[in-house]
């Protein structure tokens, strides 16, 4: 930078003259000149508004806004019929009344002869994607939750099963835990060890120390099939006897007629049974047509079809049996229509004549279920007969229904040793009804 003295104030030029000719003052010379040029340069800066650009760009100081990620919906959520909101993905009520929809047609076509369910609230509970491997038990448990905390037998069972925490898979670890440390199954304690946010296994024996710890009755029986010549046949009945109402003759007449009924749902809760490697809650059993009595169970691995468990959703109110395509084929080939000489009879004029014709059949029906779903998406279509709103009704085979459920002998006979958990719906136990069933104890059918 060049000095320029015309921008200098007379006495700043006189400093400067002296300095220059005064050669015993070099270095106050040097520092006078650096804090002229310095002035000089101020002078010299424009009078404008604009600036040279930051080296640093101004945007790094700007506060930066980060999208977080979504965060999924809960797993491990609790729910029961008597929940206002919606019940998870997980979880499916009305699959005892769909079931038993099902179990009366088969017996229509001559498949079953008599079936008897459950309580018809028990809510279908599956394991998730962080307990797959290892939460049959702890889901056959808020199964039997789910009905505890709905029946109207015992409607304490609620207060005692919700607080101080409600159930969940979390929280059964947590209850089992607090059981041990009040003295609860030592035994079980000892073997597992810490439980809480772990993936450890547990049985009905755990169940029945969860239970009981809360107060609420209930009780283990084992099977060792081995001892007894009649095999599984011990198990099944002990399962019939514990389902079947008491006898009509000795009822009201109420009973007298459920008695009559080929299916029907009782008031029983269901069962947890328990087996080496897996453990099923049981809804329920059926005989067969060759006099087989099969098991109606609950898998919490094995989950309905999307399509069935919008059924059981939907419930009775929104299902229409339907005449089969099977039969719909032999009813055309035995008696054809689209001949006009063999018949006088004509087809429907229109899409909604050959709904309402096939609705004054459904009586008549017994191999699919029609189920009339809601939907935001109006029908546009003329003469189809269908009001805003409808749409397209999905089916299911009710004996695809009925399979889903059915656990046969053959497969039962496959293991030896068999464990059940059930509810005797007795007044909750006392604090010295608990602790002299600290120890888990089991009665012995064979």
């Amino acid at each position: 930078m060049n000095f320029d003295s015309e921008n200098l104030s007379e006495l700043q030029r006189r400093q400067h003259y002296e300095t220059h000719f005064n050669p015993s003052s070099s270095s106050t010379h040097l520092l006078t000149c650096f804090i002229l040029r310095v002035l000089t340069s101020l002078i010299e800066q424009p009078s404008s508004n604009t600036f040279r650009k930051s080296a640093i760009p101004k945007d790094l100081f700007k506060p930066r806004s980060f999208q977080l990620p979504l965060r999924k919906k809960p797993a491990d959520e609790f729910w029961y019929p008597t929940l206002s909101r919606p019940p998870p993905d997980n979880c499916c009520p009305g699959l005892i009344p769909l079931l038993k929809h099902a179990l009366k047609k088969s017996h229509t076509k001559g498949n079953t002869r008599r079936a008897v369910l459950c309580y018809e609230s028990a809510t279908y509970i599956c394991v998730e994607a962080f307990d797959r491997r290892w939460g049959c038990g702890y889901r056959n448990f808020l199964m039997a939750c789910a009905a505890l905390m709905d029946q109207q037998i015992q409607n304490i069972y609620f207060a005692l099963l919700d607080d101080p925490f409600p159930p969940g898979v979390r929280n059964l670890q947590r209850w089992i835990e607090a059981a041990w440390k009040e003295g609860y199954d030592r035994e079980g304690a000892k073997d597992l060890g810490k439980l809480v946010d772990t993936n450890k296994w547990i049985g009905t024996g755990e169940l029945y120390a969860a239970f009981t710890s809360r107060g609420v009755p209930s009780q283990l029986v084992d099977f060792d099939l081995s001892k007894n010549e009649k095999g599984i046949q011990v198990m099944i009945d002990w399962i019939v006897q514990y389902f079947s109402p008491p006898n009509p003759k000795q009822g009201t007449v109420t009973d007298v007629l459920r008695g009559a009924s080929p299916v029907i749902a009782t008031d029983k809760m269901p069962l947890v049974l328990q087996f080496n490697g897996h453990s099923q809650t049981v809804i329920g059993y059926e005989i067969s047509k060759n006099g087989d009595t099969n098991l109606l169970v609950f898998d919490p691995s094995r989950p309905p079809r999307l399509s069935m468990r919008r059924a059981a959703i939907a419930g009775p109110s929104s299902v229409v049996w339907e005449q089969s395509r099977t039969n719909q084929v032999l009813q055309s080939v035995m008696h054809p229509t689209s001949n006009g000489r063999s018949s006088k009879l004509k087809r429907p004029s229109s899409s909604s004549d050959m709904q309402q014709h096939k609705r004054t059949k459904s009586s008549e029906s017994d191999d699919e279920i029609i189920i009339v779903e809601d939907s935001d998406a109006p029908r546009n279509g003329q003469g189809s007969g269908a009001s805003p709103g409808q749409t397209q009704p999905s089916t299911l085979d009710p004996s695809n229904v009925v399979n889903h459920f059915r656990l046969g002998t053959s497969k039962l006979q496959r293991k030896q040793n068999y464990q059940i958990l059930y509810f005797p719906m007795t007044d909750p136990w006392t604090i010295e009804e608990r602790n002299k069933r600290k120890v888990v104890m089991s009665i012995s059918c064979c």
